[in-house]
């Protein structure tokens, strides 16, 4: 039976406005394979916001060891 690992990455981009800002990236590793993986937002039709996808993203990081250096991958 193969292991499944939770992972992140932060990664940097720049906005609409140029800042330059922090995302962070999840990916699971079946085997040898990693794959990216997103936190789902569940928009309030109501309200238009998610008020749980902040805790959702914390919780998500809070388990997720750090993306391994490509020299170690393999």
């Amino acid at each position: 039976m193969a292991e499944v690992k939770l992972f992140k990455k932060n990664a940097t981009y720049k906005d609409k406005e140029g800042k330059e800002k922090t995302a962070v990236n999840f990916y699971v590793q079946c085997g040898n394979v990693f794959v990216p993986i997103e936190v789902k937002y569940f928009e309030d039709k109501e309200t238009g916001k998610d008020l749980r996808y902040r805790e959702r993203r914390v919780c998500m990081s809070a388990f997720a060891e750090e993306f391994p250096e490509k020299a170690s991958i393999n």
